[in-house]
């Protein structure tokens, strides 16, 4: 029932908090794969990215553990990388601020679904990268290389 109310409102809703609940709801709630491809299809990534670049850390790990469960899906992965959820990502773990283990496993997962997502054959159809420029490469290898184990 809640997982038939996110895909058909979330995607649609007004105020920062009832989005904030609703992609609370969306990251502890088990959906089928065709449920998280319609809500990427019906445009929930735009407000789960407006929470993402929100200042509030605990928006932050909402959304992050959101996109995380839509990234399961190779094709939910494409569009995130389209409508440019990658590299609000990657900010987060070249944050050294970030003091929630949680929060960057989480990320790197994410990561990881994104990263892997563009060995698929649709990916070199659309030409779909997830690292777009020499910069961004130089920087995810060097924080590779920085970071312990």
């Amino acid at each position: 029932m809640y997982s038939l109310v996110i895909v058909t409102y979330f995607p649609h809703v007004g105020p920062g908090n009832v989005k904030n609940v609703m992609a609370e709801t969306l990251s502890e709630i088990t959906l089928i794969d065709q449920n998280k491809l319609s809500l990427v299809k019906d445009g929930a990534l735009q407000p789960l990215l407006q929470l993402l670049l929100n200042d509030d850390l605990e928006i932050k790990k909402v959304s992050v553990k959101a996109l995380l469960q839509l990234s399961s899906m190779p094709e939910n992965c494409l569009q995130m990388i389209k409508e440019g959820v990658a590299q609000p990502l990657l900010e987060l773990l070249y944050c050294h601020s970030l003091q929630s283990p949680t929060l960057l496993e989480q990320v790197v997962a994410t990561i990881m679904h994104l990263a892997m997502s563009t060995t698929n054959q649709q990916a070199e159809v659309e030409q779909v990268s997830f690292l777009d420029s020499e910069e961004d490469v130089y920087k995810f290898f060097s924080l590779i290389s920085l970071t312990d184990p």
